[in-house]
């Protein structure tokens, strides 16, 4: 399959993902309603360390929950069942490639999301990154990585798209609710944040909100040394398991 073919499908999977209505609302209205209504509650304009610039993290990264655990998963399942990955299976595509498509579309549709969060809180907050702008990016792309790999894993294990749709919202609601991306991480009870220090979005956002206030990776080791193992073990699985078809 030559690269003109590749640019063709990534381009009809972009569009029909930036045509679907959950998208537009749990990856694009969602996290641009949640920090207006957080700045707003909390008055941060220009204020240095406050919740905006604290907590950006959480929101940039809900673009990636969306995609990585309901999207990414939940469209692979669904083209196994109606036999379109099996139509595939007679091209010269391969599970690598096929994958990677997917992880490069939705990829871009979660950095479109933050983007717009990210300009949000810069034209009605005055944020602005105190940290490495370069550092951040490289942060948000090891945490897209790891929950993408996460959704990858679901759509090659799962049988069917509706267990599929079970084991995504197992995982993304949680994630969602949980790690800081729609509550602020920093008012739960502790009893809830020692459950959601261990889910992987919930690191993701500490290494994120690290590195964009001025720290190192290096001073966010257990996030990164996680984060890694986590993309490392689900991108092996996924492709050990991957099916073309339901009945393989």
């Amino acid at each position: 399959m030559n690269t003109r073919k590749i640019g063709i499908i990534a381009k009809t999977e972009l569009v029909l993902s930036l045509r679907s209505l959950d998208l537009i609302l749990f990856g694009f209205l969602m996290p641009l309603a949640i920090i207006i209504v957080i700045g707003l509650i909390y008055g941060d304009h220009g204020t240095g360390q406050g919740m905006i610039e604290r907590n950006i993290g959480s929101w940039i990264s809900i673009g990636i929950c969306a995609m990585g655990l309901m999207g990414l998963p939940l469209t692979l399942a669904d083209y196994r069942e109606k036999k379109v990955l099996k139509r595939l299976q007679v091209t010269p595509a391969s599970p690598v490639l096929l994958l990677g498509v997917q992880l490069l579309v939705k990829g871009v549709v979660a950095l479109l999301s933050g983007l717009l969060v990210l300009l949000a809180a810069v034209l009605l907050f005055d944020y602005s990154i105190a940290g490495s702008p370069v550092a951040t990016a490289l942060a948000y792309l090891v945490v897209l990585l790891a929950i993408f790999s996460i959704g990858l894993c679901v759509a090659s294990i799962a049988p069917d798209s509706k267990k599929a749709g079970l084991l995504c919202s197992i995982l993304y609601f949680p994630m969602l609710l949980f790690s800081g991306t729609t509550i602020p991480f920093e008012v739960f009870p502790k009893g809830v944040q020692s459950f959601a220090s261990v889910l992987p979005l919930t690191q993701g956002i500490k290494l994120i909100n690290t590195v964009s206030l001025g720290g190192s990776f290096r001073d966010s080791m257990a996030p990164v040394v996680m984060l890694t193992g986590i993309f490392v073990v689900c991108t092996a699985v996924a492709l050990k398991t991957f099916r073309w078809d339901m009945d393989a």
